[in-house]
């Protein structure tokens, strides 16, 4: 009988500490939780709601349209999906060339040989920190028609005359590229660096002592270790990418004519008030919203599928 006693006064005691543990990891996960859900779970639900109401913030004039807006998107809106070609364009131009320089940077600051890596590794992390605003002020006056960038390339000889980089929808996108890849970069200029200081320096050896070329070293030992890493960088790219909204905006408004207006900007610039003048229907753009959400979860999705395939190749 005692010793069934100490049993249950033990077992009671576990339970209790399980408990209190539990208390207190929730305790300190707790603002973490707040925030997700009055940031996230209830915009969202928000939005979901007002997706089937024609709203223009005046409640005299609200009334409920049903599927109206979403039929609206799919059969009439031509516009939110060139918004989705535009987008998918940036995203094909921009990650190809980011993800290869920041993989190049991270093997030239993680060489032996480089001093002062500390350095180096905040002067590529410093743009990350730079509010957006910021960003498009001084990448706005660099690409100016008089700015810096035309006065140099001309002093180089490769232009004659100064360059309207925003009048032209290739020039534009090249100016938005430039601009994004210098703000994005040192996120994973960093991510590639903790990737290959985890690769064993046995690897390299043994591969030169087999008299392995560099290249031969990159293919085969450096890009198969770090491709767990890859293909994260390349989900948040990918996901970060198609979210670009309020950079578009700031550097070029869609200009020329739109043709420059990713998805999101679409929806900012056309159905956000305070950025568009007139009468908006903000029920609209919620419901633009949610089918956006949508389509980038499926890509999300899609891209977790391909690149597990490609992860097992190894």
């Amino acid at each position: 009988m005692e010793y069934r006693t100490k049993q249950l006064t033990r077992k009671n005691g576990i339970r209790s500490r399980k408990i209190k543990m539990s208390v207190q990891c929730y305790l300190l996960l707790s603002v973490q939780i707040i925030g997700l859900v009055l940031l996230s779970f209830y915009p969202i639900v928000w939005s979901l709601k007002w997706a089937f109401y024609y709203y223009t913030g005046v409640p005299s004039e609200t009334h409920f349209v049903g599927w109206q807006n979403f039929i609206k998107l799919f059969t009439d809106d031509t516009s939110y999906f060139h918004s989705w070609i535009i987008t998918l364009k940036f995203t094909f131009i921009k990650l190809p060339i980011e993800l290869a320089l920041a993989l190049f940077i991270a093997i030239l600051v993680n060489n032996r040989l480089i001093k002062g890596k500390t350095f180096f590794r905040s002067v590529y992390f410093f743009p990350t920190i730079i509010a957006t605003s910021i960003i498009a002020v001084v990448f706005s006056n660099l690409f100016d028609y008089y700015g810096f960038i035309n006065f140099l390339l001309k002093k180089v000889g490769l232009i004659s005359s100064a360059i309207d980089w925003i009048s032209n929808k290739n020039l534009a996108m090249i100016f938005l590229v430039i601009t994004s890849i210098w703000a994005n970069i040192g996120t994973n200029i960093l991510y590639f660096v903790a990737a290959l200081q985890n690769i064993p320096n046995d690897l390299y050896e043994v591969a030169r002592i087999e008299g392995a070329s560099p290249v031969a070293v990159f293919f085969k030992i450096t890009l198969p270790m770090i491709l767990p890493v890859f293909q994260i960088v390349l989900l948040l790219g990918i996901n970060g990418t198609l979210q670009t909204g309020e950079f578009v905006v700031l550097l070029t408004n869609g200009a020329p004519g739109g043709e420059t207006l990713t998805v999101l900007a679409h929806i900012i610039n056309s159905y956000l008030p305070g950025f568009t003048n007139g009468v908006i229907n903000i029920g609209y753009g919620a419901a633009l919203s949610f089918v956006t959400s949508i389509i980038m979860c499926l890509i999300g999705v899609g891209y977790m599928k391909l690149s597990n395939k490609i992860k097992n190749m190894y």
